[in-house]
């Protein structure tokens, strides 16, 4: 196999079969005319043209020289006087010079225009295919699913047998079609050093570097029929749509370690916002028992109160150190199918103190499918929400704690009837210590926390409000298509 614009290669046997049936076809038209009585030479010779163009049109120039050839010699031999061999008369010799030029000739120019029009109905398919190719790479997916996507659609759309391509940094081979497997990767890995093109004997097929940009990140391997120019087309375009892949995996991860330090720096705001709460309670009740007014009654209580705050705060503490020993890059270990019902109950439990006097509550839908998240922070947003609203709604309100399924997304939404939130900060709220118009005891990173670990686990938050009537804030999770374990 060659890598060049020729067609398909005639096979021996097929060009014998030709060379047969065009010595055939001239020797049956001379035979015809021998034995037509009286018949005029100039007839014989138009008729010899005839079949000698035919042949050229049909097949090509090799079986019209060689069918020239046998119908010069049966007009010597047969058709011209004296019959036999040789030729005596200066206008005999004129007609069998200009019989075997204008055949040749004729043959020729229909030779070439048959090739030529072959040519050009060859590059228009492999435009077509070309343009296959390129609409049919994907346009998203890791630099691997790209190679197995590309490897595929190069063996169907070109209609070769077979393609490899060997990945120079992960050092494995892809195949594609029925010949996968029979090239070898040491034979994949000088291909990346030669630069061009070439071609392995061997195994009949074409070897190709594959570089993004002056970087070779692999070879790839043909086989089957196809033209060089098409072959550099297609690796072109192949180049091109990995190096869009790779830039768009750089741009993802850098994303990704933008996120990552965002939710470092809400861990470490969480701590200090989970630790300064309970410490203030403790303090005051410190305080209170340190005064010479207490009675015994109200020394238990404050006792009591110092007790669940300090326990507080140590589950604050170790759940920020758990929390700290998985990077922030790591959230994935962490997540996993959980049912938000009992994350909601242990959350309300763990705020009892706070909810007493409250009313809540709970619309969630017995057919709730499990959340896809990291259970110990999405309680933290549940606790943030919670106590969020407890602050801006009068004492004795009640809240409202709802999900639902919407499409692949739970929607949790916890409404208040407080004094909402003012028009164009339903924004500005999640933003770090933005601590709004009406002012709150807080530290003002509590809903920018919340936002950062929702958005960590793919979902979104936001809030609904109308001043003087109540907020309803909302954040979603991902379904998760895996039971609860």
């Amino acid at each position: 196999m060659q890598p060049s614009g020729n067609s398909h290669g005639v096979t021996i046997s097929r060009r014998i079969f030709r060379l047969a049936v065009s010595l055939g076809g001239i020797a049956a038209i001379g035979a015809a005319c021998v034995s037509v009585p009286h018949i005029h030479v100039a007839t014989a010779v138009l008729a010899l043209l005839l079949a000698v163009l035919i042949i050229a049109n049909q097949w090509g120039f090799v079986e019209a020289f060689v069918a020239t050839g046998l119908g010069a010699l049966i007009l010597d031999y047969f058709l011209l006087p004296p019959r036999g061999w040789g030729i005596q008369s200066f206008e005999h010799w004129l007609v069998f010079i200009t019989f075997v030029a204008v055949a040749l000739l004729t043959s020729y120019q229909a030779a070439r225009g048959k090739r030529l029009t072959e040519e050009i109905a060859a590059q228009h398919r492999e435009l077509e295919r070309l343009y296959a190719f390129g609409r049919d790479l994907p346009i998203k997916g890791s630099p691997a699913s790209v190679v197995a996507a590309s490897l595929d659609s190069l063996v169907r759309i070109f209609q070769i047998k077979a393609a490899a391509f060997y990945d120079s940094d992960a050092g494995n081979v892809a195949y594609a079609g029925t010949k996968g497997g029979s090239v070898s990767a040491e034979l994949l890995r000088r291909a990346i050093d030669q630069g061009g093109i070439s071609i392995d004997k061997d195994t009949s097929s074409l070897l190709v570097p594959i570089r993004c940009g002056t970087h070779p990140v692999g070879s790839l391997v043909v086989y089957g029929d196809m033209s060089a120019v098409t072959l550099r087309a297609m690796v072109d375009r192949t180049e091109a749509h990995l190096e869009k892949v790779y830039a768009q995996e750089a741009q993802k991860h850098a994303e990704e370690a933008g996120k990552r330090q965002e939710l470092k720096t809400a861990l470490l705001d969480s701590l200090v916002h989970e630790i300064k709460t309970p410490l203030s309670v403790i303090k005051t009740a410190a305080s209170s028992l340190l005064s010479k007014d207490t009675d015994t009654a109200s020394r238990r209580e404050l006792l009591s109160i110092i007790d669940q705050e300090a326990d507080r705060m140590d589950a604050s503490i170790s759940e920020a150190f758990w929390t700290a020993r998985v990077e922030a890059g790591t959230l994935e270990s962490g997540k996993g199918p959980h049912d938000l019902r009992p994350l909601v109950d242990e959350t309300l439990h763990e705020l009892k103190t706070l909810l007493e006097n409250r009313t809540v509550v709970l619309e969630v839908p017995d057919s709730l499918p499990p959340a896809n998240c990291d259970s110990h922070m999405i309680k933290g947003v549940l606790k943030e929400l919670l106590t969020n609203a407890l602050k801006y709604s009068a004492s004795h309100s009640p809240l409202t704690i709802s999900m639902r399924q919407a499409g692949d997304e739970i929607i949790t939404s916890i409404a208040d009837s407080g004094i909402g939130v003012e028009p164009g900060e339903e924004k500005l709220i999640f933003q770090r210590h933005y601590r709004g118009r009406v002012r709150a005891r807080g530290t003002g990173v509590g809903l920018a926390i919340a936002k950062t670990i929702v958005e960590a686990h793919g979902g979104r938050i936001g809030v609904e409000s109308k001043r003087g009537t109540g907020s309803v804030f909302n954040f979603s999770l991902p379904v998760s298509h895996r039971n609860v374990a």
